[in-house]
Formats: structure tokens, sequence, C-alpha cells
């Protein structure tokens, strides 16, 4: 796949506040495989960053993974709900959107796999790295949330715990019958398009952005037929004792038509875990598969005490 080689995903990153006093806002950005602040992150990073606290330096940081053809830029609040609770957070960028110099193209390919590889395990080395090797907890909105636990798999270094929220298979049967139909005119696109341009315009078909043909083709073998399946190995199930240690806690939002509870505990099941793992939140603000982005400060709030929770078992 011709984008996976080579490729170096930006991160935005805001760290921890630990103090009342006003700090001037600034910049910071780390980038999978790189030292040097780059633009693409330092667009995405602006706002409330503060220094992070020393007495902290052994708690969890937090990897944000986007949705589908969601930007990193979409999560800026989430971002800085987390870092102001005392949470250093960087949000990883698709390639292929947002801040991304990449574009899927025919040619231009790439899958679950190469996200794994380079922007999730990148981008936990690379704030590992930034914050002298704190533990990671990734939260994975929708696709994230796939990709987060893909990670817990093999147990990638560093991994501390995995939030999913809003994220669940894309399996038609869990679908009310209008979205059932949405969905099988995106996979109709997706036959279509593949062999005539060698990706995904769903930048035109209104879903999910401009894709690569292979991420959606093992994305619509989840759709329909429910199984998550690549060269042939369920890539979410647990592949160690070590791996299943490794806590998972979904939260699901009782707006939210792409991800309803039994999508969610599909997902959790493909990877090893169980239902009882599925918390439906009920706070303020919209609880949409996307518009709680808008005001994510009570999900922050959840997240940072399902991390503190793990903090005190360990």
């Amino acid at each position: 796949m011709a984008a996976a080689h080579g490729h170096s995903a930006p991160l935005a990153f805001w760290p921890a506040a630990h103090h009342a006093a006003d700090h001037a806002a600034h910049h910071a950005a780390a980038e999978t495989g790189r030292d040097a602040t780059t633009e693409a992150g330092r667009d995405a990073a602006t706002g409330t960053a503060l220094d992070a606290a020393p007495e902290l330096a052994t708690a969890p940081a937090a990897l944000v993974l986007p949705a589908l053809g969601v930007p990193a830029g979409a999560y800026r609040r989430l971002a800085e709900a987390l870092a102001q609770l005392g949470t250093p957070t960087g949000v990883a960028e698709w390639r292929g959107g947002g801040a991304s110099p990449v574009r899927a193209a025919r040619g231009v390919d790439w899958g679950y796999l190469d996200l794994l590889q380079h922007e999730v395990q990148g981008g936990i080395a690379a704030l590992r790295t930034h914050l002298h090797g704190r533990p990671v907890v990734v939260i994975g909105h929708s696709l994230g949330g796939h990709l987060g636990l893909m990670a817990r798999a093999p147990a990638v270094p560093g991994l501390a715990g995995v939030i999913t929220v809003a994220s669940g298979t894309p399996t038609l049967r869990f679908f009310s019958p209008r979205l059932r139909a949405l969905l099988r005119v995106v996979l109709a696109a997706h036959r279509v398009s593949g062999p005539l341009l060698g990706y995904f315009p769903g930048h035109l078909v209104g879903f999910g952005g401009r894709q690569s043909r292979t991420l959606i083709s093992e994305w619509a073998l989840l759709a329909r037929l429910g199984r998550f399946e690549i060269k042939g190995l369920n890539l979410l199930e647990p592949q160690s004792a070590a791996a299943r240690g490794i806590p998972v806690h979904s939260l699901c939002l009782p707006h939210d038509t792409y991800a309803p509870h039994a999508a969610t505990a599909h997902l959790l099941q493909l990877a090893g875990v169980g239902e009882d793992r599925i918390e439906r939140f009920e706070g303020p603000g919209p609880l949409g598969h996307f518009d709680w982005l808008k005001e994510p400060q009570a999900l922050a709030t959840r997240m940072q005490a399902v991390m503190g929770a793990w903090g005190r078992v360990a």
C-alpha cells in the first residue's frame, strides 16, 4: 500500500493544566516519527494548552482516535476539557483527512492495519516519548474505537486502557430501516467506485469523506457480514493474558443512531469483552453520534473518572 511506507502522521497535543493561574495559550504538537513540531500540529492545537504537572507524571495520558472522516480539529474541545482535568491529551489525525498531506487515490491506499501501525502505535509511542514514558489510555470514537480495541489485542507497549465512545460495528442488522437503506447506498457506491476510481468518494456520497479503497473494503465486510477479519484473522481478539488484562470501558450515547447498544455490544463481543463494560451515558449536553463533540465536558469528566478508577485498581 503506497501510503503505508514512511508515513508520519501529525499528532496534536494538549499538556495538562496544573494550577489555576492564568497562562497565555500556546501551541504544542508531537509528530510520530519526528521531534520537530509541525505546522499541521500547531494549527490543530490552538487554545488552552498548559504545562504538565510533575506530580502527575505517572498518571496516564490520553490519545484520542477520531471517527471515520472526522479531522483531529473537531476534538479540540474534548482535548481541552481533558487537559484542564489533568490529563495530557493527543489527538491523532488519520491519513487522508484534516491536516494530513495524504489523500486517497488510485495507488495511494491503506487499511486498518496501516492506521494501527502508524497512527495508533506511532501516536502512543510519540506521546510516551514526549511525556517521559507515561502510560497511555486510548479514547476511540466510532472507527477510532475499532482501532483502540485493535491496539489492545496485541497489548501494544504503553497501552493502559481503552475507552470507546459512540462506537460499535456498522453491521446492518443493528440499525433502523432508514439507516440500513443509507448504508446499503454507501456499500453500493463502494463496490462501484473502488474499481472505477481506486478510492471511495465519501465526500460526494455524503458519508465518511474521501477514503482509501482498502479501508472501506474492510469496513464494508464488517457492515455486511458482521465479521472483522483482515487477512483471515480477527484483529480485535486479545492475543495474550496481558492483552485481556487491559481494561475497556464503552460509553454508549442515548441519541446515537449509528452506534446503538446492540452494535456496541457486538463490537465488544468480537474483542472478547463482556457487555457489562458498556455504560449508557445520560449526562448533560447533546448525545448523538457526532454532536456530543460540541459540548464534550461532561463526557470528558466521565472519561477522567474511568481513568482514575483504573489507576486506583492498578
